[in-house]
């Protein structure tokens, strides 16, 4: 019976001493991972948690800060509704190139004029872009006298300086500057040139709805004198609105648009005298229709003068039409 309870008291022993060394073994093994992994702090690792939920949250919400791509935003900003008449807003997708031919017939008593301008657009980066253009005169008449050739040709550039997005719209401001070169002809009468290389420096701000377009821009054209003769700077103040009519499944978006772009120009000076035929203020009112698909763009528009008060003795211009296509690369 003796040797029965030392054998249980043994046991108990060595089972004890057993516990005792397996715990120490634990502890060593937590304090050599908790030197490795320094998280091993449960404040810590809340504070991590809360950091990363965060940044998931800031994730979730920065997609959620974009309209649905539906109406208006069904197709990429190069394919989407915009001016056709008033400058600026051209602003595409980094490295795409669109090619554009723009025209325009303004006519009115023994008197028309029919511009031709196709020109390269392309996508410096998402927020600049750069416009080159040839325009061409298709045929100028002024009564009696008739013209047509090259006009100035002018290289243009525009910055995105400000780009906002929420669920419901879309925000874009950019400054417009160009130069032109006298390519055209103050020879020809009408002229299809200048004489001299002009300046052009404007703004724009557009709003982008899922239905609904509004935008404005404002810019000035900045004459140079040559044998004491230069032709009147210009003052143009536009705005206009737009809205979507329907969108096919993603592959076209139909719209209308409807503009007041107005200009106003200062007299010229012919060999150091002013011309007191020249300059005024019009302002044009142009209804526009609207169709895009992934990789075509066409707008054509139909305005008539709302205002225009020429100074001296001009013909006034009783309608203009405009056309806008496009292909994108």
């Amino acid at each position: 019976m003796s040797l029965v309870k030392n054998i249980i008291v043994k046991i108990n022993i060595f089972v004890l001493l057993t516990s005792f060394f397996f715990s120490i073994s634990i502890c060593h093994a937590d304090e050599s991972i908790c030197s490795v992994n320094e998280n091993c702090d449960p404040e810590k690792e809340k504070e991590d948690k809360k950091e990363e939920d965060k940044k998931e949250d800031k994730k979730d919400d920065k997609k959620e800060e974009e309209p649905p791509k539906i109406g208006n935003f069904a197709l990429p900003a190069s394919q989407q509704p915009g001016p056709l008449v008033s400058f600026g807003e051209n602003i595409i997708d980094q490295n795409q190139t669109v090619l554009v031919l723009f025209a325009d017939d303004f006519i009115g008593h023994r008197k028309h004029t029919i511009d031709l301008i196709p020109g390269v657009l392309y996508g410096v980066r998402d927020d600049v872009s750069a416009y080159f253009n040839v325009p061409f005169a298709a045929s100028f008449k002024d009564g009696r006298d008739h013209s047509a050739g090259l006009e100035d040709v002018f290289v243009q550039l525009e910055y995105a300086f400000y780009s906002g997005k929420t669920s419901k719209y879309t925000d874009q401001a950019t400054v417009v500057g160009s130069v032109s070169v006298p390519s055209g002809s103050t020879k020809k009468q009408p002229a299809t040139g200048l004489g001299s290389p002009s300046f052009f420096l404007g703004a724009t701000f557009n709003r982008t709805y899922t239905d609904w377009l509004f935008f404005t821009s404002h810019g000035v054209v900045l004459t140079t004198s040559t044998d004491k003769t230069k032709f009147g700077n210009e003052f143009l103040y536009q705005a206009g609105l737009g809205r979507n009519i329907l969108t096919i499944d993603s592959e076209w978006i139909f719209a209308w648009g409807i503009e007041a772009d107005g200009q106003y120009t200062e007299k010229s000076k012919i060999k150091g005298i002013v011309d007191p035929d020249s300059g005024g203020n019009v302002v044009y009112i142009t209804p526009s229709l609207f169709v895009s698909s992934k990789k075509f763009l066409a707008q054509v528009g139909f305005g008539l003068p709302a205002t225009q008060h020429l100074f001296g003795n001009q013909r006034r211009n009783d309608y203009l039409l405009a056309a806008n296509l496009r292909w994108t690369f």
